[in-house]
C-alpha cells in the first residue's frame, strides 16, 4: 500500500512545470523585455544626436519601424511555436526561443543600423512568440488545482519583471553620475535622480547604452540554459504521448470547426490586437508630445513605464481568480471593452496626469487580455487541443496587430508634420468597442461557456 501510494504521487507529477524554475526564468525574460522597452527609445535619440553631430541623420520613426517589424512576425510565430509545442514540448522550444533571442542585444550593440534593427525587431518578434507560447502553454502543465496559482505567478512574474527593468535601464545609463553620489555618500539624491524626483545633470550617450546590451546577453543565455535543463518535471503530462504531425494537423483540423474558438479569436484576438499595437507603437510618441521625454533625455518616461508594469503584478495577480475556473463569455466582453476603454482615454489625454490614469487601467486590463488569448481561449477548448489553440489564437492576435501596424504607420508616421500621436489609440479603441460588442452579441445566442470540453 505504501509503494502503491508512493507510486501515484510520483506519477501524478510526470511532465508538469517545474514552477520554482519557471517563475523566476519569466522574471528574467520579462526584465529582458522591459528593460529594452524603457531604453531603446532613449537609444534612438541617443543615435539621432550622435547623427546631427557628425552632420549626418537618423530616422525619426525608428521606434515605430521597429514595433511593425516587431508585431510582424507574430502571423506565423505563435501557430508554429504551438506546433512545435505540441510536437517536441513546451520546455524545448521555449528554451531554444531564450537562447535565440542573444542575438537581438549583440547586435544592438555592435550594429544599430537602421536595416540592421528591422532584422534585429524581427527575429526579436519572432523568438517572443515562440517564447510566449511555449510559456504560457508550459504553465498550464500543473495539477488542476494549482492553475489558478500558476497563471497567477506568471502573469505576476511578468510585474515584477517588468518593474525591474525601467529602474535597472535609468541605473546603467546613468551610472556615471549615480556612481559619483554614491562616492560622496549623498544617497538621498541618488534615489531622488534614479526614480526622476531631481533632474540628472548628465546625457546619456550611445555608448552609456552598451553595458545594457551586454547584461541582456548573458542573462538571457542562462535563462535559456535553466528551461531547458529543468523547467519541467520527467515524465508526460496527463500521461499523453507527443502525437506524428497526422495527428496534429488533425487537432487543428478539429480546432477551426469550433464556432466558439472563432467568436474569442476574431473578438479578442483580430480586434484586440490593435489595441495591444497602438500602445507598443505609439506610446513613446504620446509620452514625448506631453513632455516626458525629449530624445535620449528622461523627463518623465521612466515613471510612465514603471507604472505600466507596477499595474501588471495586480492585474496578474487578479487573473488568479479568473484562471481555472472556465469563465463565462461576459468575462471576456467586459476585458475587451474595458481595454478599449482605456486605448480611447490615452488618445483624449492632454496633460500627464490624465495619460497616467488611463495607461493604469489600460496595463492592469493587459494581463487579462494576454490571459484570454492563452488561459481562457484554452479552457474552453477540448483539453489536446491547448497549445495548438493558444498558438492560432496569438497568432491571428499578431495578425491583427500587424495590419494595424502597417497601415497606422502609413497612416500617423511620426516624421510628417501633421503627425499626431493620439489618433493610432483612438482608432484602435472603437475597433476594441466593436469586438466587444460582437462577442456580447455572440455569447448571447452561443454561450462560450458550454459542458462538452474534454
Amino acid at each position: 500500500m505504501t509503494i502503491e501510494s508512493t507510486d501515484n504521487a510520483i506519477d501524478s507529477q510526470a511532465g508538469t512545470a517545474r514552477l520554482a524554475v519557471v517563475v523566476p526564468v519569466a522574471v528574467v525574460s520579462f526584465f529582458y523585455a522591459s528593460i529594452l522597452e524603457y531604453s531603446l527609445p532613449l537609444y534612438f535619440g541617443a543615435l539621432g544626436k550622435a547623427a546631427e553631430a557628425a552632420g549626418g541623420s537618423y530616422p525619426a520613426d525608428i521606434w515605430s519601424n521597429l514595433a511593425k517589424y516587431q508585431v510582424t512576425p507574430w502571423i506565423i510565430g505563435p501557430v508554429l511555436a504551438g506546433l512545435l509545442a505540441r510536437r517536441y514540448g513546451e520546455r524545448f522550444v521555449w528554451s531554444g526561443a531564450l537562447l535565440g533571442k542573444i542575438a537581438v542585444p549583440v547586435l544592438l550593440a555592435i550594429k544599430p543600423d537602421p536595416n540592421v534593427i528591422k532584422l534585429v525587431a524581427l527575429w526579436q518578434g519572432f523568438t517572443g512568440a515562440l517564447m510566449w507560447i511555449a510559456g504560457v502553454s508550459l504553465v498550464q502543465m500543473v495539477a488542476p488545482a494549482k492553475r489558478g496559482l500558476s497563471n497567477a505567478l506568471m502573469m505576476a512574474s511578468l510585474g515584477v519583471g517588468s518593474v525591474i527593468g525601467p529602474i535597472g535601464g535609468r541605473a546603467i545609463l546613468y551610472r556615471h553620475e549615480l556612481s559619483g553620489l554614491v562616492s560622496a555618500g549623498d544617497w538621498s539624491e541618488v534615489w531622488l535622480r534614479l526614480f526622476s524626483f531631481s533632474s540628472m545633470s548628465t546625457t546619456p550617450q550611445v555608448g552609456d547604452f552598451q553595458a545594457i546590451f551586454w547584461l541582456l546577453s548573458v542573462s538571457i543565455l542562462l535563462c535559456g540554459v535553466a528551461i531547458g535543463l529543468w523547467g519541467q518535471r520527467p515524465g508526460h503530462f496527463d500521461r499523453t504521448h507527443a502525437p506524428d504531425w497526422n495527428q496534429t494537423w488533425k487537432d487543428i483540423g478539429q480546432l477551426v470547426r469550433d464556432k466558439r474558438f472563432w467568436a474569442l479569436v476574431v473578438a479578442m484576438c483580430v480586434l484586440g490586437g490593435p489595441v495591444f499595437q497602438a500602445s507598443n507603437q505609439f506610446l513613446p510618441y504620446r509620452a514625448e508630445e506631453l513632455g516626458l521625454k525629449s530624445g535620449a533625455e528622461d523627463h518623465g518616461w521612466i515613471w510612465l513605464q514603471l507604472l505600466k508594469t507596477l499595474m501588471w503584478i495586480p492585474g496578474g495577480l487578479a487573473v488568479g481568480f479568473l484562471a481555472g475556473r472556465r469563465a463565462p463569455g461576459i468575462a471576456g466582453v467586459i476585458m475587451l471593452g474595458s481595454f478599449a476603454v482605456a486605448a480611447f482615454g490615452i488618445g483624449v489625454s492632454t496633460v500627464t496626469w490624465q495619460i497616467f490614469c488611463w495607461v493604469a487601467m489600460f496595463e492592469f486590463v493587459r494581463q487579462f487580455m494576454r490571459w484570454s488569448h492563452a488561459g481562457f481561449l484554452s479552457e474552453h477548448m477540448p483539453s489536446h487541443l491547448r497549445a495548438t489553440a493558444i498558438g492560432c489564437s496569438i497568432t491571428f492576435s499578431g495578425l491583427g496587430s500587424t495590419i494595424f501596424a502597417w497601415i497606422a504607420g502609413d497612416l500617423w508616421n511620426p516624421t510628417a508634420n501633421d503627425f499626431h500621436s493620439s489618433a493610432p489609440f483612438l482608432a484602435a479603441g472603437v475597433l476594441g468597442i466593436i469586438g466587444s460588442v460582437g462577442l456580447l452579441v455572440f455569447d448571447r445566442f452561443v454561450p462560450i461557456r458550454q459542458q462538452d470540453v474534454r
